[in-house]
């Protein structure tokens, strides 16, 4: 089930199991994943976009092997509140991945904001990334490093 009010997080968020946070493009797929105890998120790789099967497949298998308990999406809006296509873009992928995964896992929709600036600034500053242009995966550490911030706020 997908849900994009962080005040029904506390009601359908399982007690156990890490969070796995998903920056989608059209390209690329971020992923990141939070420790077991949800303090901490961390980069974990970036997909190259193939199709929903084999993309839903290999996050599956990565939801799998890390005792996955809730999914993180980043949802992109402009500095207005505003949709735009690619909001709907991730809103179509939200829905696709929800019913691959049989609707087993709760689905937030978490605004994402000046994440992927913030990904370039923190990228461009560390030695061992400079070769890697791809930060996705460090958009969506910070999607899920919000996100559960947010939820320490809330409790």
């Amino acid at each position: 089930m997908i849900f994009n009010n962080l005040n029904q997080v506390n009601q359908v968020l399982p007690t156990h199991g890490r969070i796995i946070a998903i920056d989608v493009g059209t390209k690329r797929i971020g992923i990141a994943l939070s420790d077991s105890s949800r303090f901490i998120a961390t980069p974990k790789l970036v997909l190259h976009r193939q199709s929903n099967q084999k993309d839903f497949t290999k996050i599956s298998q990565i939801i799998s092997e890390n005792e996955v308990g809730a999914i993180v999406i980043g949802f992109p809006l402009h500095l207005d509140g505003s949709k735009d296509e690619m909001t709907e873009f991730v809103e179509r992928f939200s829905k696709n991945i929800d019913e691959f995964l049989e609707n087993k896992f709760p689905i937030f929709l978490f605004e994402e904001r000046l994440t992927s600036f913030e990904a370039k600034q923190i990228a461009a500053s560390s030695l061992s990334r400079k070769k890697d242009k791809f930060v996705d995966d460090i958009a969506a550490s910070l999607i899920l490093q919000h996100f559960l911030d947010d939820l320490k706020l809330q409790n």
